[in-house]
């Protein structure tokens, strides 16, 4: 009987910090917002309406080596996406960025070419954006986007 009196106590107890967090009530309660924090918020909503950059990059040539030729060329074609203020510095990093890239996917396309016959995009692309924010930095990469990519065997 005490067992059943504790557990309806516990649910009452939960049932009633729901209702508050809810309702926003005592400790839950919204802070009032100032002007000045609704300019902020404003200001802030505006930077996050802002329209992504995104940065044309060479396309990326990766040859296919099968014994001692060369048995096909992958053809990638990226953008990389960023904010309109890290536009520069991103810039400056394009040929060190391209240089980590072609590094990267020389092992990693015929790993991935073994297991499919064809280039799995999303994980190519998470795969660029991990090399990418070693490369120059976290935060400066928002995205990559795939605008081709092509496998072309050679004869």
């Amino acid at each position: 009987m005490l067992v059943i009196v504790i557990a309806v106590i516990i649910m009452l107890a939960g049932g009633a910090v729901t209702v508050v967090q809810q309702m926003e009530l005592g400790p839950f309660a919204s802070k009032v917002t100032t002007e000045e924090d609704a300019d902020g918020k404003k200001k802030e909503a505006l930077k996050s309406i802002e329209p992504p950059r995104f940065i044309a990059m060479e396309p990326l040539l990766i040859p296919l080596f099968q014994g001692d030729n060369v048995a096909a060329t992958v053809q990638i074609q990226i953008q990389i996406e960023t904010t309109a203020d890290r536009e520069p510095q991103l810039n400056k990093q394009l040929p060190r960025l391209k240089d980590a890239y072609i590094r990267d996917l020389h092992s990693y396309v015929p790993r991935l070419l073994k297991e499919k016959k064809d280039l799995n995009i999303n994980s190519l692309k998470r795969r660029l954006t991990i090399i990418g924010s070693r490369t120059v930095g976290k935060g400066l990469i928002g995205g990559i986007l795939i605008q081709s990519a092509m496998n072309r065997k050679l004869p």
